[in-house]
């Protein structure tokens, strides 16, 4: 029986433009309420930038957001757990030696370098509501949570394996064809699932995930049923393009999910013991 249901935003409800299907989603909202099922909204991005995608039901959603260091059931946040001090001052290494543009994000901030630009600046208001112009990231006086480094798709994987290398500390992954996230080690959104899951009494084999990146795989791992996108972004697959899926198209999957009927739109994900990877049947 479902009693969870966790989507990723961006590459999986969010379009290309950063919007959804609001009426579409009301309706799915309205169905899982009626069966009591949990709606989790689960991202790498800012826990009050989430919040801004659903200002009309944001009381009815739980929330895991900086890939599952902060937990919160509408505005009430539930879990926090960030970085050392330590930790952070070995991130700022990392961003010295890497000259990519970078963010940090923190409980009551996101952070950028002045030196890294304003186009960058204004890329980054798309997935931080509370952002915060830095001339150097010493300056930084809060809770953190993770660091992202901006890329593209060639660099990418590249990218992952000279931090994680250089710094096997941290957990290392891409955010999406264009991100790569350096988090506490372990930290991961299946965190957060478990969190939620002993909070509320449901167990992982009652929860269903729907994702797309590399930092999704934990969470797609750790519940009963999975879907991925149809071109998902995930290390086996070299990290290629993701198809467009539409947020319309994952609700209509969702609805077809809960009458038990089969879907085009994603790829369950075909688990074993040893190992879990994609389905790539039709």
């Amino acid at each position: 029986m479902i009693k969870l249901i966790a989507t990723d935003m961006d590459g999986t409800w969010l379009n290309d433009n950063k919007t959804y299907d609001q009426a579409l989603f009301d309706q799915i909202l309205e169905q899982v309420e009626k069966q009591d099922i949990k709606f989790v909204i689960a991202s790498g991005n800012q826990y009050e930038n989430l919040k801004t995608r659903f200002p009309k039901v944001v009381d009815k959603l739980y929330f895991i957001a900086e890939n599952g260091a902060l937990v919160a059931k509408g505005n009430q946040i539930l879990h926090v757990d960030h970085i050392s001090d330590e930790e952070f001052k070995t991130m700022i290494q990392i961003t010295e030696e890497i000259k990519n543009p970078v963010v940090v994000a923190g409980l009551r901030s996101a952070y950028v370098r002045t030196k890294d630009g304003a186009a960058y600046h204004k890329e980054m208001e798309k997935y931080f509501k509370h952002i915060t112009v830095v001339n150097s990231f010493d300056e930084i006086k809060d809770d953190i949570f993770k660091i992202s480094f901006d890329t593209n798709v060639n660099e990418l994987a590249g990218l992952i394996q000279k931090i994680r290398q250089n710094y096997p500390q941290f957990e290392v992954v891409a955010g999406g064809q264009d991100s790569v996230d350096v988090q506490a080690k372990g930290m991961s959104k299946a965190v957060g699932l478990r969190y939620l899951g002993q909070s509320l009494n449901i167990n992982p084999e009652e929860m269903v995930a729907f994702g797309d990146g590399e930092n999704d795989n934990a969470m797609l791992e750790y519940v009963g049923l999975s879907y991925a996108t149809s071109a998902a972004l995930l290390l086996q697959r070299r990290c290629q393009k993701p198809n467009k899926l539409q947020g319309k198209l994952l609700a209509q999957v969702m609805t077809v999910q809960f009458k038990k009927k089969s879907s085009n739109f994603l790829m369950p994900i075909k688990k074993t013991n040893s190992d879990k990877q994609l389905n790539t049947a039709e």
